[in-house]
């Protein structure tokens, strides 16, 4: 079968980090795609340079043998390529015909438009409501509304990202079925996922990526989960232990330590339906660093958040030092000495139109070491912010400077620096190396070693594989919303981990 679409040699660059490197290839209409890899590898970056979101800096995009210049999205749905996004682009307010026929000219809004959406629904097993509003739908119907917005657009090409990440599990099996329909009629499928059980059900070959380069182009059928997660991982993932620093250093006794954090069969089902969290059991001793790994998008997020009180589980229990915390207030936690350095330092660590004091004190109004005589002492919040400016060489080191004002590096010394100041008795840390240059993270990770070395119990979670084993104590691996094994750093393989990251929903006990 002739290659519908030919990629040859696409290079992507944003500054000096090569997001994608010489990326080539084959595909034919009426196959399905995955495309497999970890979080950062290029899989996203690659689908944005087929739909015309990127421009790449070097390479060439054939279809049916013809040169093509994908510019825009716009652009891209005219040569027949469609993407459906993990947030989807619809208008709530609109039903579904409203939002498959927006921006179309009015001669394509009549009565043959309204058969034609229905007989795509027909054609691929599409249930959809037409008579309520897209914010009235379950998920999985704004999806199938999505899908049809492109089908109907004539699209050959559809890239689907991460597309049951948002779905209750049992939505992902009818949408399954859609897809294979779509495969069935011709249409070229990209299935963008880190669900190996998936992948095998739906695909017919797999692109893996890493750093940004093609590893290899797969039968499913005949290629073991195996070479697949090794792949994904890089070449130490072909059964090597794994050497990090933390190896080398001598951890904290904790054999004898007490749990400082116990997660008891924690679930969180979200409005949607979907479990986020199932069943998840964790612990955390007193000056143990426990890292959570996982791809992106498994639940690690919303755990964080369920611990510091920023969701409430729907069921389950939390205990931090022998005391449940389950239904406690995020105050009550703070004042119980858990400090929380989130994902998002932007949009939830601070206010960068605050000055650098300002931010110090933020969520720490009331405590005693900002107050005097029952009011807010300025003097007290600077000398403070004086303090821990040098202690974390938080440059400029000027207190009154405005957080939007730093670099990101010194942005996260503020959040990390605060928060370490209030972890008595847990330190909660997501993403604390995102964005970071080499001396900003070498900093971060020596200052969340040394919470730990103070007796406190660490959960870092992380998506930066390299990060949670250089740091670790113990490693708890999140697939699903579950922990799936947890690893001793110094004693495992990252073909190990990779196949706990990649575990399918039956393989999770």
């Amino acid at each position: 079968m002739d290659p519908f679409l030919k990629v040859t040699g696409i290079d992507k660059s944003f500054g000096a980090v090569r997001a994608l490197h010489d990326v080539n290839l084959l595909a034919s209409k009426g196959e399905c795609i995955a495309i497999l890899g970890e979080n950062g590898a290029g899989k996203t970056t690659f689908a944005s340079v087929l739909i015309g979101l990127y421009q790449p800096d070097n390479g060439e995009i054939k279809l049916g043998g013809t040169p093509v210049s994908v510019t825009s999205p716009a652009k891209a749905i005219e040569h027949g390529i469609g993407m459906i996004h993990q947030h989807f682009s619809l208008v709530g307010a609109m039903n579904a015909e409203e939002n498959i026929l927006i921006g179309l000219p009015s001669t394509k809004r009549g009565a043959e438009a309204r058969a034609r959406i229905r007989q795509l629904c027909s054609d691929f097993d599409f249930n959809v409501d037409f008579d309520i509003r897209v914010t009235e739908m379950p998920v999985g119907m704004k999806q199938r509304v999505e899908i049809l917005k492109a089908l109907f657009r004539d699209v050959s090409i559809l890239i689907l990202d991460e597309p049951t990440s948002v779905l209750a599990p049992t939505e992902v099996a009818p949408f399954l079925k859609g897809v294979r329909k779509l495969v069935a009629n011709g249409c070229l499928v990209f299935f963008i996922s880190h669900k190996l059980d998936e992948i095998r059900e739906i695909a017919d070959r797999v692109m893996i990526m890493r750093h940004g380069r093609v590893e290899g182009v797969l039968p499913v059928a005949t290629t073991p989960m195996a070479q697949m997660s090794a792949l994904m991982m890089g070449e130490k993932s072909t059964g090597e232990t794994v050497e990090t620093p933390k190896a080398k250093n001598a951890r904290n006794d904790i054999s004898s330590a007490p749990d400082a954090l116990v997660v008891s069969d924690v679930c969180l089902i979200d409005p949607g339906g979907a479990e986020i969290l199932q069943d998840l059991t964790l612990s955390v001793k007193a000056g143990e660093i426990l890292g959570i790994a996982g791809i992106d998008g498994n639940g690690q997020t919303e755990l964080s958040e369920v611990i510091t009180g920023l969701k409430r589980q729907t069921s389950g229990a939390i205990h931090l030092n022998d005391t449940e915390i389950s239904s406690a207030s995020i105050a009550s936690r703070i004042a119980d000495g858990i400090g929380f350095v989130p994902e998002d330092r932007h949009a939830e660590g601070l206010v960068l139109s605050l000055s650098v004091e300002e931010n110090m004190a933020f969520r720490s109004i009331g405590e005693d070491r900002f107050m005097a005589g029952g009011l807010i002492s300025r003097r007290a919040m600077h000398e403070i912010t004086c303090d821990v400016v040098a202690a974390f060489d938080i440059r400029p080191p000027d207190p009154k400077l405005n957080a939007s004002a730093l670099s990101g590096g010194n942005q996260q010394k503020i959040v990390l620096a605060r928060e370490v100041a209030r972890a008595r008795n847990l330190l909660v840390v997501v993403q604390p190396t995102k964005g970071l240059d080499v001396g900003a993270t070498e900093f971060v990770q020596n200052q969340i070693r040394a919470v730990a070395q103070s007796g406190v119990g660490v959960l870092y979670i992380s998506t930066e594989l390299e990060h949670v084993l250089d740091i670790s104590d113990r490693v708890a691996v999140m697939a699903f919303g579950r922990i799936t094994g947890v690893v001793d750093p110094e004693n495992t393989t990252l073909q190990d981990i990779g196949l706990l990251m990649t575990a399918a929903p039956e393989e999770v006990q």
